[in-house]
């Protein structure tokens, strides 16, 4: 009798162990599908023709031009790093969802999609697109987004992280000259309170014009030359204002590279605070109606007069150490 009844409840707990490991299968098919997530677009990035994006910070319209450049709508002559536009172009038309709600019942001020966080709309193949970023769950570490005014899904919150690129992100620094260090033949710098003169010989030694056997500091001089041949941008301001505004009516130094082809660039280099260890401004030659901004440690390196360019002798380092020396005791 015990044993009849005992039959039933083993089959039972079969089926119980059977349905567990259907369970069990079904959850990791699930989860599989889940870390590869739901492609929102099946557009490639190369085909993006604009772009329009916006957050707390960010309120950018890009326009991709014939050769493959981009431009700011904004301001079309700020030059754009194509390399940065291509970011943001693979993080929204490569992204995927964690979830599809299809059919969620969810309220449109539950998912924020209200009062959007981030909105991005793009046109590839002659089709626009949008996707439009809600309030993000916390707990679920994702935003709510909704995809060309339809679907809504989740979109795990990594995915947004630094993709809405402001206009300084998006910029391609400025070489200010292509002439070589090695291909410089003279040197003008000009301070406002003197102006020195330099030629480079074939060995790539500089000499002081006017008197060529003064010993000059070699290392500095070359600085000078090199840092103008190096020299990149931080910003361009397109549509500069007056002069004072930059330091420019009054030069912390302008100075003038010639090269051995007979190319020339003239840089003329600003400051509206002196204290100001981050932002300097210069206007080159190679495009006089833009005013850069550079980094302001490029001004020490024009910081000099002629007895400061001269070379230390073998007396005046002796001299030197002995003084240290005396003074540490």
């Amino acid at each position: 009798m015990n044993k009849k009844k005992l039959l039933p409840l083993g089959v039972l707990a079969a089926v119980v162990l059977l349905l567990a490991a259907a369970l069990a299968v079904l959850s990791s098919l699930d989860a599989d599908e889940t870390e590869e997530g739901v492609a929102l677009f099946s557009t490639p990035a190369d085909s993006v023709t604009a772009i329009a994006y916006q957050d707390d910070e960010s309120n950018v319209s890009l326009t991709k031009n014939d050769d493959g450049s981009w431009t700011l709508d904004s301001d079309p002559k700020l030059p754009i790093d194509a390399d940065a536009v291509t970011e943001v172009l693979n993080g929204v038309t490569g992204m995927k969802a964690a979830r599809s709600l299809e059919g969620s019942t969810l309220e449109t001020a539950e998912t924020g999609l209200d009062a959007p966080t981030m909105q991005f709309s793009f046109t590839a193949e002659g089709a626009n697109h949008t996707l439009i970023v809600g309030a993000e769950n916390d707990i679920a570490g994702a935003y709510y987004v909704q995809v060309d005014g339809g679907t809504l899904y989740t979109v795990d919150s990594s995915a947004f992280v630094g993709l809405c690129k402001t206009p300084r992100q998006l910029y391609e620094a400025q070489d200010i000259t292509d002439i070589e260090t090695s291909d410089v033949a003279t040197m003008t710098l000009d301070t406002g309170d003197e102006v020195l003169s330099f030629t480079r010989d074939s060995d790539g030694n500089w000499t002081l014009d006017g008197d060529p056997d003064y010993a000059l500091d070699q290392d500095t001089v070359s600085r000078m030359s090199s840092t103008i041949c190096s020299l990149t941008t931080d910003w361009s301001i397109t549509s500069p204002t007056a002069d004072d505004q930059y330091g420019l009516d009054h030069p912390n130094a302008i100075v003038r590279l010639t090269a051995t082809d007979g190319r020339t660039v003239t840089c003329t280099f600003g400051s509206t605070d002196p204290d100001d260890e981050d932002v300097a401004y210069l206007r080159a030659s190679t495009d006089e109606s833009v005013v850069y901004e550079i980094a302001a440690n490029h001004l020490s390196c024009f910081a000099y007069n002629k007895e400061s360019l001269k070379a230390a002798t073998p007396e005046t380092a002796t001299a030197e150490t002995a003084g240290t020396a005396d003074s540490s005791q």
